[in-house]
């Protein structure tokens, strides 16, 4: 589970520099594949399925091998906001009206988790000089800070969170991007 949601956080960090801050997502034509690695050396890959029903799908898999076990699913629109996630065991999460994540500035929206439990969420995202940095608030306060390191079609080549709960730290950088 803790690889679906570093995975999950990847692609949810990970916005690009050009004006509308989105991420070209059409780009990942079906077999597209991006490779990312955490501090401690877990590989994730997230493999696009191609538009489904006017969403992109991504697969999640623990592992670069071709017989890496499954993780989940997570599912884009067209400027690369996370709209609904799918853990192996079949467990969805939705993102209302998304995850944010393409936003500049403060943008609201709602995470409502598997067991039908609702949080609400505001983010706020700015510039910088190698990508975009982000702060998160609950109910209770600031979660998370964050940032991410893109490249010129909006993919992560490094992405990092700060918990501000408990100081726990991630970081995962990029091992490879192939481009159907």
């Amino acid at each position: 589970m803790r690889v679906f949601f570093t995975a999950l956080l990847a692609a949810i960090c990970a916005s690009p520099l050009h004006a509308d801050v989105e991420m070209e997502t059409a780009r990942f034509a079906p077999g597209s594949l991006l490779v990312m690695e955490d501090q401690e050396g877990r590989v994730v890959s997230h493999l696009a399925r191609g538009e489904v029903q006017g969403l992109f799908r991504f697969d999640i898999f623990d592992g670069d091998s071709g017989d890496a076990p499954y993780a989940g699913r997570y599912y884009t629109d067209r400027r690369g906001e996370v709209l609904l996630s799918v853990a192996a065991n079949g467990a969805v999460t939705r993102f209302e009206p998304d995850s944010c994540a393409r936003t500049l500035g403060e943008c609201e929206y709602e995470i409502v988790h598997a067991d039908g439990r609702r949080e609400m969420r505001i983010r706020e995202t700015r510039r910088t000089s190698t990508g975009l940095a982000w702060a998160e608030w609950g109910n209770d306060g600031l979660i998370a800070t964050g940032g991410t390191d893109l490249d010129d079609i909006g993919a992560p080549r490094e992405s990092w969170q700060q918990n501000a709960l408990n100081g726990d730290s991630s970081r995962v950088h990029r091992v490879s991007l192939a481009l159907r």
